[in-house]
């Protein structure tokens, strides 16, 4: 009967993967390939599982129940109550719509297909990657989906062909075919809403089949080219080390055929560290053990802490205090975990199905039930900018005919009840239209781009005589900070140009108003609201200006000041310097959006200073 030796080192192995994901979440500058430590735990498991399952095998004692028996006794109960904290916690101080975000990513998580929807998840007001608790469950997502296929593979090829042989061919069948699948255009993703392709399972199989690949060739034998064993594995370690110096997340193929390159050296590293006294003994140092025993509680809590600590501070880097502490508190709770769940119940004599309704499905549906309560209580309390005297403003109607239409994308949308205010008081309506990047619809050469998507939105502000302009515009020319988790992805190159293009294009025809932008927050002062709750405000620096809104403006200003019909508008100006709140309510949704109350107030401060639109323009319109 074959088993699974016992090899101390592949914990050492494991210790190095996950202080690197530990050195790069903490700060991504230290260790710029620190993310590759996944990559190393893919192949890790990839290999003993595949031990394991074509032992059982050719054995003739594989069972689904027992495989599947011990894969819930080791991976779930530490994963249900790091689940579970983290639905408590967010529940005291998420907003809703962050919350509900993380309902949705738990739900999947239990069914391990959170990968997935972290793939379709790129939207603007999610929830900034750094400060979700619950992002870094993709990998586990990714290896229980091996988990579940994979051994149906094995087993049907080995129950045809009755061959030790067809395991190779499985092997390297699905690896080609997985490997191919990471040359696919990202366009060909969009298209089925899977738009960050870092999540998806069928690039990431091949580094678990890379560790299968190595769990079914000959295992070298010992005392047999100790020299040459040595040198290979002191060359794989060193290409580990070096990956993780010198790889970084924006490099060409990543996810994909880049990340073949550590795993390769990961392979070789297990393969020939067998019988390597120099690496072997390295990687079995009983600390270094330890930590690689200790490695899935630690890389479960470790990011649950950093994303708490990033949402609570707004902070774009953990401090040294803060840093230390995630540490500390990050192998206490790892320890504890390990030896009082982890290790008792992985022993214990479970069934499985004992250990699926006790250990899976009742906690599951517990933290399940859990998070739709929640949702419904926070539903009923709704947040304070909704129920507050705000939401009655808002009731306001304009029944004037809507005959300007504002364009932009967000920071037009969040302009609603300011127009709405303006408009009333000076007797017209606009419309708006969010049209994000196709506002520059027309190159620098004066030509109207293309994209049937911007040709549409074109044919809708033709019909109007007036228009708005009102954007972010900092986040679309790159200037920084912005309160954004990787705002290099909404740079729009040649953004000065093709802005003023635009303006002239317009202004031929119609009377244009840019609107100037608000300044952004170093926090969320409606989290602050939340957090204040519990008396961590106490903790926390004061909100403040993030970086020049006047120089920003200033510089949007000097595009479009020569253009003739074009009107600069400045009404975030006359905001109080004090943006926590104004009349006990919060003036900003986040870093950088009005409350409805905010949007409000604008409207009410800049009506009282000066008028939007000049009488006379409005007469013209609506005597038409």
């Amino acid at each position: 009967m074959r088993h699974l030796a016992y090899r101390p080192e592949i914990d050492g192995l494991r210790a190095l993967a996950i202080i690197s994901v530990l050195i790069f979440h903490l700060n991504s500058n230290w260790l710029p390939g620190g993310f590759l430590g996944v990559d190393i735990f893919f192949v890790i498991s990839g290999f003993l599982i595949t031990k394991i399952i074509t032992n059982e095998i050719l054995d003739n004692r594989f069972s689904y129940k027992n495989f599947y028996n011990r894969r819930i006794k080791r991976i779930y109960p530490v994963f249900i109550l790091v689940m579970a904290m983290v639905s408590v916690f967010s529940s005291l101080i998420f907003l809703r719509h962050e919350a509900e975000q993380l309902r949705k990513t738990i739900e999947l998580a239990t069914v391990f297909f959170s990968n997935f929807y972290l793939a379709h998840r790129q939207g603007y007001f999610d929830l900034s990657a750094n400060e979700n608790p619950v992002l870094h469950i993709w990998s586990l997502a990714v290896e229980e989906q091996y988990y579940l296929l994979f051994p149906i593979f094995l087993t049907l090829a080995y129950k045809k062909w009755k061959n030790k042989q067809t395991f190779l061919y499985v092997i390297v069948g699905l690896f080609i075919l997985f490997t191919a699948s990471s040359f696919i255009p990202n366009e060909a993703y969009s298209k089925v809403l899977l738009h960050n392709t870092y999540y998806i399972s069928n690039i990431r199989f091949p580094e678990l089949l890379i560790g299968s690949f190595l769990a079914i060739i000959p295992t070298p034998q010992t005392q047999q080219h100790n020299h040459r064993d040595s040198f290979i594995s002191l060359i794989a370690l060193f290409g580990i080390v070096a990956c993780l110096v010198f790889f970084h997340k924006e490099m060409n193929y990543l996810p994909g055929i880049s990340l073949l390159i550590p795993c390769a050296f990961t392979a070789l590293l297990i393969y020939f560290s067998q019988t390597d006294k120099i690496t072997k003994g390295f990687f079995s140092l009983k600390p270094v053990v330890f930590v690689g025993k200790i490695s899935y509680s630690l890389y479960l809590f470790h990011w649950v802490y950093i994303a708490f600590a990033y949402y609570i501070t707004g902070a774009k880097e953990l401090n040294n205090s803060i840093i230390i502490g995630i540490v500390v508190l990050s192998f206490l709770s790892s320890t504890l975990t390990y030896y009082l769940l982890e290790q008792p119940i992985r022993k214990s004599n479970l069934t499985f199905k004992q250990a699926f309704l006790f250990l899976y499905l009742i906690p599951s549906l517990a933290v399940i039930g859990y998070n739709l309560s929640m949702r419904s209580s926070i539903k009923k309390a709704k947040e304070l900018w909704e129920t507050s005297t705000a939401s009655v403003q808002e009731k306001l109607e304009n029944h004037y005919e809507p005959k300007i239409l504002t364009i932009g994308d967000s920071h037009a949308d969040h302009l609603y009840h300011f127009l709405n205010y303006v408009g009333n008081k000076e007797g017209w309506k606009s419309n708006i239209l969010n049209v994000g990047e196709c506002i520059l619809f027309v190159n620098k050469e004066g030509q109207l781009k293309n994209a049937p998507e911007c040709t549409q939105y074109w044919q809708n502000i033709e019909d109007y005589p007036v228009i708005f302009i009102s954007m972010f515009y900092d986040i679309k020319r790159g200037n920084k900070p912005v309160p954004r988790f990787l705002p290099e992805s909404f740079v729009l190159p040649n953004f000065d140009e093709e802005f003023r293009a635009t303006v002239e294009y317009l202004a031929k025809t119609k009377k244009v108003y840019v609107l100037a932008n608000n300044m952004s927050t170093t926090r969320s002062p409606l989290r602050e609201f939340r957090l204040a709750r519990f008396g961590i405000d106490k903790y926390l620096e004061p909100i403040q200006e993030l970086g020049d809104i006047r120089a920003s403006n200033a510089q949007i200003r000097s595009l479009i000041a020569d253009i003739p019909n074009v009107t600069w508008i400045d009404a975030p100006k006359y905001l109080p310097n004090d943006l926590f709140k104004v009349e006990g309510q919060p003036i900003y949704a986040d870093q950088d959006h009005f409350t409805h109350f905010g949007s409000y107030y604008l409207g009410k401060q800049f009506s009282q200073h000066e008028r939007l639109l000049p009488p006379e323009v409005v007469q013209e319109l609506y005597q038409k």
